[in-house]
């Protein structure tokens, strides 16, 4: 969604937090719809080598800024409560239906954005064709299981504290793209709250698990090179994925953005294939 998006609207999220979503709709009728969940930080607005991709292919392509980032209301990079993150995209995915009825509808979410895609994905499987995940955050090595219950009591009295930020040199290694990241004005360039760290690491002790019950077609997609979100979580994710049709690629070197790296013409490849194939087998089984 790179320059002016071809619609945007805004929307009432959880306790009355305003919401910006934004899309970009190919030449012609289009033929599928892909929601976007961004990650920690960033905004919708950042995925406009993903709609560059899929638009010549009758992609119609949204984004929803989360609670906190981005054009969207509410304190900066915090939650309140995860559950408000779920509640938040499905009222999004409704207005963009009402828009596109009867399309195929598949979800993919980034980082923090790929968790969030996984928990809603989990809960709304039948209003999906698929899910891609790329780089999600579901395994950590810097707070071990037994201190998340540790994080949580210590969040519920401190919620909006920011201890710990990201190191933003490591989402690409392509310098132009974290010299772009550092001077979006749209980009959160502080810390995120201790409530939002400590729910994100309590769904990383809770998602794999409930991998199991996803029967919604799976794409994860993860660069080895990756040093923000650990590529455990993908690897267990994909041990644990109970989808008949679930599909896994690594891309040898690749940092955290897989879409933004030197070589992300092989992730946007795969992406582009893999979701034809399945809007095609979706739309091929509605007539």
């Amino acid at each position: 969604m790179t320059g002016r998006p071809d619609v945007d609207g805004r929307l009432p999220g959880v306790g009355g937090i305003e919401l910006y979503w934004q899309g970009r709709l190919p030449e012609h009728d289009p033929t599928g719809v892909l929601l976007v969940s961004h990650g920690i930080g960033e905004h919708s607005g950042r995925y406009g080598s993903v709609s560059d991709a899929l638009l010549p292919e009758g992609w119609a392509v949204y984004g929803l800024d989360h609670r906190g980032h981005g054009r969207s209301g509410g304190a900066r990079v915090h939650v309140r409560r995860y559950d408000d993150f779920l509640q938040d995209f499905e009222t999004f995915r409704r207005e963009v239906v009402s828009r596109h009825p009867g399309l195929p509808v598949f979800l993919l979410g980034h980082s923090l954005g790929g968790q969030i895609a996984l928990g809603y994905a989990l809960r709304h499987q039948d209003r999906l064709s698929g899910l891609v995940l790329s780089a999600p955050a579901l395994a950590s090595d810097t707070v071990p299981a037994p201190l998340v219950p540790v994080l949580s009591l210590v969040a519920r009295v401190l919620p909006t504290v920011r201890p710990v930020g990201i190191d933003t040199s490591l989402i690409s290694s392509d310098p132009d793209v974290v010299a772009d990241y550092r001077a979006d004005p749209l980009v959160h360039h502080g810390k995120p709250t201790l409530a939002l760290g400590a729910a994100v690491y309590a769904q990383m002790d809770t998602l794999p698990d409930r991998a199991a019950q996803l029967r919604v077609p799976l794409l994860i997609q993860h660069g080895t090179a990756d040093r923000l979100t650990d590529p455990a979580g993908t690897r267990i994710l994909d041990e644990r994925s109970g989808a008949p049709d679930t599909t896994v690629r690594w891309y040898e070197g690749l940092w955290h953005e897989i879409y933004h790296e030197p070589g992300r013409q092989a992730p946007l490849d795969d992406l582009r294939r893999w979701l034809a194939q399945r809007r095609d087998a979706t739309r091929a089984t509605r007539t």
